[in-house]
């Protein structure tokens, strides 16, 4: 059977999800993406990084995490944001390692005091990533702003992430979200690429895969595009479908009916 990866010379797979992340390409979003979390590392507080699915904000988050010292910053990483206010909060303290408590006030003092002592005897702060949180309730959501609340509202000893889809906004929108908003520090929406952006990812992560040459002509790279929308997953799974086709059709250089059949077919 016929693999692609050796019909076009790869060392990998060129799209694989798990690039390491000091090998992502910076394109613009990154790179804006990367300036609000650097702000957000040296402020504390909460940051909302939003996109439509597949734009790069878990891999942005990824590089994010890689970058930080160990020795200054502890990460608690979780996508589970469907969870009730009092199970979200119980989640939260096993993430910290910290032991069980009976009531929801306990643990949330809990959960603070270590924040806190993190912060002031270890020198380590606490850097909390909730991913998916579009799936995020506003009871939930409420409990997080209570939990950002340190000696009478005039510290930030930790930093809270929340990441997810367009519709998170949209949920901040509400009127009963009001004073959550109002404690955002940062907010940044990432885009999906543009033409030329999508053209270099593309040539990027072939190279990257041991491309030698190029193999999608100049109108495939401007049919991935217009059927990806600028979406980097769809991006790859669009191009590696391509490479496919291209392999069968004992073809070494993919074209833009290729690219366009892939699609057709797949529907």
């Amino acid at each position: 059977m016929k693999d692609i990866i050796a019909w076009f010379g790869f060392k990998r797979m060129p799209f694989d999800k798990n690039i390491k992340p000091k090998d992502v390409l910076d394109t613009d979003s990154f790179k804006e993406s990367k300036a609000r979390l650097d702000y957000i590392k040296r402020r504390g507080g909460i940051l909302l990084l939003t996109g439509d699915p597949g734009v790069g904000k878990t891999l942005t988050l990824r590089r994010y995490v890689d970058s930080l010292n160990e020795n200054l910053f502890k990460t608690c990483y979780t996508p589970l944001s469907t969870l009730s206010r009092t199970d979200l909060l119980s989640h939260i303290n096993r993430l910290l390692g910290l032991p069980s408590r009976l009531s929801k006030s306990e643990v949330y003092g809990q959960i603070q005091q270590a924040i806190i002592e993190s912060k002031e005897q270890q020198g380590k702060t606490i850097v909390l990533i909730i991913d998916e949180a579009h799936l995020l309730q506003t009871g939930p959501l409420e409990e997080l702003r209570l939990l950002t609340n340190f000696k009478m509202d005039s510290y930030d000893p930790f930093i809270l992430i929340l990441s997810g889809q367009t519709d998170l906004n949209r949920i901040m929108d509400f009127a009963v979200m009001e004073p959550f908003n109002q404690r955002i520090a940062m907010r940044y929406h990432m885009p999906p690429l543009s033409c030329e952006e999508t053209e270099n990812y593309i040539k990027y992560h072939l190279s990257l895969a041991g491309a030698k040459e190029p193999i999608l002509d100049p109108k495939a790279m401007n049919a991935v595009f217009e059927l990806s929308f600028g979406i980097p997953r769809k991006i790859g799974t669009i191009t590696e479908q391509s490479l496919t086709y291209a392999m069968f059709d004992n073809k070494h250089t993919v074209t833009a009916d290729m690219v366009l059949k892939v699609k057709t077919i797949e529907k």
